[in-house]
């Protein structure tokens, strides 16, 4: 028995095969009875070509179609550019500010593998080839330049 491979969803659950060159229609009524005709090849191949399309058309739904509920408040929850109170700009710029004068106090090195790593994107092996150091060197560097930076970024909140 041949079976066709294919989803099935609740608009057309139905089963199509070709057992010895006979046509195979399976199905299943209102009521749950499982009824199972013999069609003709012509019908079959209609069946067959539907199904083609209909795996083609749940397809494009899964990959293009939105399955959420839109509200008003999902859609704002996607807006780019989200409106910020005047409370919120300040208490970043206050922590962008602390967190550029606890930069400031560590030591050059640390500093400038910050600068390098965070600011323009290199890589470990590339401030290596750099600074020509190891790898495990600018590792560990920036390891401690980030912890240095967390308890001068607690010791400017508490003095602040």
């Amino acid at each position: 028995m041949k079976t066709k491979k294919r989803r099935m969803d609740k608009y057309n659950p139905y089963n199509i095969y070709n057992l010895d060159n006979r046509y195979i229609l399976k199905f299943m009524d209102i009521e749950k009875n499982e009824h199972q005709i013999e069609i003709t090849k012509e019908i079959y191949e209609v069946f067959d070509e539907f199904e083609l399309i209909d795996i083609s058309q749940m397809n494009k739904f899964d990959r293009h179609i939105e399955h959420s509920d839109l509200t008003e408040a999902s859609i704002y929850n996607r807006k780019l550019d989200k409106e910020k109170c005047i409370e919120d700009d300040i208490l970043e710029n206050i922590e962008k500010e602390r967190l550029y004068n606890a930069v400031l106090l560590l030591p050059k090195p640390q500093k400038r593998r910050i600068y390098l790593h965070y600011f323009c994107e290199l890589t470990y092996r590339e401030i290596a080839k750099i600074e020509k150091c190891s790898i495990r060197a600018i590792q560990y560097s920036l390891r401690n330049a980030l912890k240095n930076l967390k308890n001068l970024k607690n010791f400017l909140n508490e003095t602040s």
